[in-house]
């Protein structure tokens, strides 16, 4: 088992086990926050768990299970794009206050069913594309398939109707990417061909990465400004997205810069699959992008994405002379 295959067990087995003992412990008509001592440190490393299935759907890609086709290509990154969002979520959901009646806020439990919606959605079409792929057979083909309807017909119906039982919903349904790992076909060693695309393939990661921590995140932001009118906080260190724009702003227009830095990482998202795929275009547009981005960062008071920024520069600058004129082979 190589070392994505042994991630996303890892990941499925500590997830299920985690969320089954919140889900047992708790006993509240509620996912969120659990009324379970040291829940919140569980719920961190909850979230960081979704990070093993991220990998394992990763590898799924790289193993030549799913077949190259638009579809497949398409359900592939939403589902990698919304579960790390949803790992994202996951952890701001830690800073979600209990509203007064003890139930989840309604803002943040719409975020997180239409996420599940999408994720199951988007695993179900990648699903179909793997068994008609022919790669895998038996049971397995079904496999990824059956992540997806399982988060479609259990656990959002048990968010909308029965909380209590989500947790054991999901426990089940990270058990099944544990599955998933055991089950992945092992890596084969890249072409000599693709080295020179290294820089275009680290840039676009490092990009994703940034979008998945910090642009997801303005969507939990964004309800608890709709639910409560205030900035969320963050373990009760500081306030999210609290920088020098949002002094003395109001909640409509935090809700505008935040959806403003939302749209502008989606568009750097775009920008890194154009240079992913060796699109000299879309790396024009993700150099434009760098210092708009910037002027986020400073108004939000946004440390880290500086240093990720810097990273995509270097790698950017070091892809440009491979975005434009590499094979049509080295673009699927």
């Amino acid at each position: 088992m190589d070392v994505a295959a042994a991630a996303c067990v890892a990941g499925g087995v500590l997830g299920a086990v985690l969320a089954a003992y919140l889900a047992g412990a708790s006993g509240a008509a509620r996912v969120y926050p659990h009324p379970v001592p040291g829940s919140a440190a569980l719920q961190i490393v909850l979230a960081l768990c979704h990070v093993g299935p991220i990998v394992g759907l990763l590898s799924l890609w790289s193993s030549g299970v799913v077949p190259r086709t638009r579809r497949a290509r398409l359900a592939h990154h939403a589902a990698v794009a919304v579960l790390a969002a949803l790992t994202v979520a996951e952890g701001v959901a830690i800073s979600v206050p209990v509203s007064a009646s003890g139930a989840t806020p309604l803002a943040f439990a719409v975020v997180y069913a239409a996420y599940t919606a999408l994720l199951g959605i988007a695993l179900l079409v990648l699903g179909a594309e793997v068994a008609r792929g022919g790669t895998w057979q038996g049971p397995r083909r079904r496999l990824t398939a059956v992540l997806g309807l399982w988060l479609l017909v259990a656990v959002l119906p048990a968010l909308a109707f029965a909380p209590a039982l989500a947790g054991w919903a999901v426990a089940a349904w990270l058990l099944l990417f544990a599955v998933l790992g055991v089950t992945l076909v092992p890596r084969s060693g890249r072409p000599e061909a693709e080295r020179a695309a290294l820089p275009a393939r680290a840039f676009a990661v490092v990009t994703w990465v940034y979008v998945a921590g910090f642009g997801s995140a303005s969507v939990p932001v964004a309800a608890s400004l709709l639910e409560s009118g205030q900035l969320p906080s963050f373990f009760g260190v500081f306030r999210m997205l609290a920088g020098p724009w949002s002094v003395g702003a109001s909640p409509s227009t935090l809700l505008m810069l935040t959806a403003g830095f939302f749209v502008l990482t989606l568009t750097a998202a775009w920008a890194a699959w154009l240079v992913r795929h060796g699109s000299r275009a879309g790396a024009v547009l993700a150099f434009v992008l760098l210092p708009v981005e910037a002027l986020f960062w400073y108004g939000l008071s946004l440390p880290i994405p500086w240093l990720l920024g810097v990273a995509r520069l270097l790698l950017l600058v070091a892809a440009w002379r491979t975005v434009g004129a590499r094979p049509a082979a080295l673009r699927s």
